[in-house]
């Protein structure tokens, strides 16, 4: 790496990237040097906009990266290339930034947080900005210091739904702008259909995203997981009797982790609400967490600073400061300048077990009412029902399609 100079390379223009690049480049020793999309209005324009000539605009990601002399790499795909993206540029030594949620699957997670490991000068960071926000970091060191007690129940909850049975109409032609082979990547070649997909729509299939414990609860659970440092889980359950299709996401979910000397903790979205005696008098909205602790209670909203209350559901003045928010992107170029890859809030040690929390959630959706048994050290599920759960572990890839060895 030049002295004083980040040389970024983008994969993925989308509009994603539209907030995430800003962010990046505002850092004075960003400099960009190439960018790929499959869509060649979204790589044009973020080429136009960043200086960036034809000969360094890629439609295939390999091209970019194995053919580009760049410091790092930025990918804000759809979730089913972040790992092929994300492994193949940490094999050619690159400092990777990668959106969440960090893998469309469990398995993915666990290759990305190897191969990172066995990279330790590299900085990582999964894309969850609202890591540096000045709310998350609060909530953070008001669990740290035990603002409530002993946390003994947590609640999630996002009132969103990426996913329900989607109607399939005839195929359209594919946009000249849009290389729709590539698009598809690592999953099988389908029929294109005009806004089913592309841009906004792929996070509610199974060949593309990971629904909305993917989009959103890696955000939501962040603070939960440094606050209360839980380690891997050690069961999960899925209580809703509906289960996802073998195209779609299910609409409503409510997911239990269970850790071994953590809280129980419950997931839910779409319309599936945490009950209204986890916090009495208080009408939960939008998305966020709810802590039910030996003191108190703190309700964690998604983007807003904590507050807490009594177990009636009486707020109680506020005891601890609130904590100054940091650049989640800049802590990853400074990182990577200072050759100090552990000043990453969200390095993929970090960010891999968050995620691959999130995803089992995604597997215990195929067995509804079954308690699963989940083995963290070996990244696979043991006992009743575990053959059936392994084989969701990894996804399944087009044919002829592998993932990096990195």
């Amino acid at each position: 790496m030049r002295q004083g100079s980040f040389r970024l390379a983008l994969v993925g223009c989308g509009g994603q990237a539209g907030g995430d690049v800003p962010n990046l480049a505002s850092h004075p020793a960003t400099k960009i040097v190439a960018v790929c999309d499959v869509d060649a209005k979204n790589r044009d324009s973020f080429g136009e906009k960043y200086g960036v000539g034809a000969a360094m605009r890629f439609a295939d990601y390999r091209k970019l990266i194995e053919t580009v002399d760049c410091d790092g790499v930025f990918c804000a795909t759809p979730d089913h290339m972040h790992a092929p993206v994300g492994l193949l540029a940490l094999g050619r030594n690159r400092h990777v930034y990668l959106q969440k949620p960090l893998a469309r699957s469990v398995g993915e997670c666990r290759a990305l947080s190897e191969a990172a490991r066995r990279r330790p000068r590299l900085a990582t960071q999964m894309g969850i900005q609202i890591h540096g926000h000045a709310a998350y970091r609060t909530a953070v060191v008001w669990l740290k210091a035990g603002l409530i007690g002993r946390v003994r129940e947590v609640h999630s909850f996002c009132q969103k739904g990426w996913g329900g049975p989607q109607a399939m109409l005839p195929a359209d032609p594919i946009p000249a702008e849009l290389d729709w082979d590539a698009y598809c990547g690592s999953s099988a070649l389908r029929p294109y259909k005009s806004g089913a997909y592309h841009p906004g729509n792929w996070r509610r299939w199974q060949a593309f995203g990971t629904g909305t414990l993917g989009d959103m609860a890696c955000h939501i659970l962040d603070p939960v997981f440094g606050g209360l440092e839980l380690g891997k889980p050690k069961t999960v359950v899925s209580h809703l009797a509906a289960h996802p299709n073998t195209e779609n996401f299910a609409y409503d979910m409510h997911v239990e982790l269970g850790f071994e000397s953590g809280p129980a903790y419950h997931w839910y979205n779409g319309s599936a609400l945490p009950p209204a005696s986890v916090l009495p008098n208080v009408e939960l909205q939008g998305s966020g967490s709810v802590l039910v602790g030996e003191k108190g209670r703190m309700l964690i909203p998604h983007w807003a600073t904590p507050t807490v209350y009594d177990d009636e559901g009486e707020l109680q003045p506020r005891k601890m400061r609130v904590e100054e928010s940091v650049s989640h992107y800049h802590e990853w170029i400074d990182a990577a300048l200072a050759g100090n890859p552990g000043a990453c809030g969200a390095r993929f040690e970090y960010a891999a077990n968050l995620t691959e929390s999130v995803l089992l959630g995604n597997v215990a959706a195929w067995m509804p009412g079954k308690t699963l048994t989940w083995d963290g050290a070996h990244c696979r599920f043991v006992g009743d029902g575990a053959r059936e759960a392994n084989r969701h572990i990894f996804p399944n890839y087009r044919r002829g399609f592998r993932l990096p060895r990195a």
